[in-house]
């Protein structure tokens, strides 16, 4: 997920908490309470992301397996929120505030709990974490929500009338804004769900006008709730269409995994990607599959510059389009030829750590390892490997997560 949402995300949650319980009179001030709370929730709520501070030292490979990586594990969870809990503490004693017991313990809880709900939030999309490290070093993927979801935004719009700031609240409305701009002139949403995602700003904004702060707030955490619920419920019913899809258009195939993503405000619209095996190879499709074809037909969901060329040399897709599919080609890997590399070439051991929908070929003169969920430019992007012809020299310090297809490699 990215940070905007999880800073308005946290922001909502310290805003719900401080306006919902009460203060201690023998604690901090109210406005003194509320501001920690707030800022503290949402700063908690993108601590796991310090490993932006080192993930992007040492390469690609780096960044690919760092990223999402210890610090957004449980355990790296609790010591970042230990360490944050002091330097509050110090903060509020530096400044001249004694907290109560009561204070800290609420101070505390969101230092808990924020780092975890950001987390959870990341799991929601198709590119992993793996929270139960050293328990377990396999990614858990949710394949449910877009990394960058206006609706979200949408559920912290009552933040505009309860934030005390004028330039807090000029950001929340400034990042609505971007959302109903992003959604009308972007290309990236189709009409109804456009106007759905104006419509449910408007109205939680007018609920932060009219209501009461705390029933504002108890609105946009349910919005929050029901919109993940929603995509989340969809996804399931996507995947199972899509697996007996690919069942009856490629009867002589075995499906491996298939990886979905919502278009953006759009529950309707999903973006999947087939990982299948034909005899020695591995097939990757990327399609689009509309699930109420007779208010959005596939061709209608629009793509993320998924009919641009990619890096990866992708053929047409034997199966025709229909109001329900719109196919965005496929890519052949021999499994013998994927295998071999993985084994004789540490690069491509560690990029198949993190690479989810494999290929490989050559690019004009590289030999290219990449991972299609995020093949979305002619050039090499951040998940396409050049390897070294022979190869170069083992990848030092790299987290050992399981690799997503250590089926296929096995």
């Amino acid at each position: 997920m990215d940070n905007v949402t999880h800073t308005l995300i946290g922001a909502l949650l310290g805003e719900t908490v401080a306006r919902t319980t009460p203060s201690d009179p023998h604690g901090l001030p109210a406005d003194v309470r509320r501001n920690m709370l707030v800022a503290t929730s949402a700063i908690g709520s993108n601590l796991p992301d310090v490993d932006v501070l080192y993930s992007f030292i040492g390469g690609k490979l780096n960044y690919l397996l760092q990223h999402r990586g210890h610090s957004h594990t449980i355990i790296g969870a609790a010591l970042l929120a230990i360490a944050a809990f002091a330097i509050a503490r110090w903060l509020l004693a530096r400044r001249g505030h004694t907290p109560s017991s009561r204070d800290l313990l609420w101070l505390a809880g969101v230092f808990a709990i924020t780092p975890l709900l950001h987390i959870g939030m990341d799991f929601t999309n198709n590119y992993g974490v793996h929270p139960f490290w050293p328990l377990s070093n396999r990614w858990f993927y949710g394949d449910a929500v877009f990394i960058a979801e206006p609706l979200l935004w949408a559920a912290c719009a009552p933040l505009v009338f309860t934030f005390r700031s004028k330039v807090a609240r000029f950001i929340v409305a400034a990042v609505l804004a971007i959302g109903i701009g992003l959604a009308s002139f972007s290309g990236l949403v189709p009409l109804l769900p456009a106007v759905v995602l104006i419509v449910v700003i408007a109205a939680m904004l007018l609920l932060g006008l009219r209501a009461t702060p705390q029933v504002a707030l108890a609105g946009g955490v349910a919005l929050w709730l029901v919109v993940t619920a929603t995509f989340a419920v969809s996804s399931q019913i996507a995947g199972r269409r899509v697996d007996k899809i690919a069942a009856t258009l490629f009867p002589d195939e075995s499906l491996v995994d298939h990886v979905i993503t919502p278009m953006p405000a759009n529950p309707l619209c999903w973006e999947i990607m087939l990982v299948q095996v034909r005899e020695k190879l591995v097939v990757d499709r990327r399609v689009m599959l509309a699930l109420m074809p007779s208010l959005i037909p596939a061709d209608g969901c629009l793509s993320r510059s998924l009919n641009i060329p990619s890096s990866a040399p992708l053929q047409r897709v034997q199966a025709g389009d229909t109001a329900e599919l719109h196919w965005y080609g496929e890519i052949s890997t021999g499994l013998d030829e994927l295998r071999s590399r993985v084994a004789s070439d540490c690069e491509a051991a560690a990029a198949m750590r993190f690479i989810r929908v494999p290929w490989l070929a050559q690019v004009g003169s590289d030999t290219v390892l990449g991972d299609l969920r995020y093949d979305r430019e002619k050039a090499l992007g951040f998940a396409e490997v050049a390897l070294h012809d022979p190869p170069g020299r083992c990848p030092r310090l790299l987290p050992n997560w399981r690799p997503p297809r250590a089926d296929l490699l096995q």
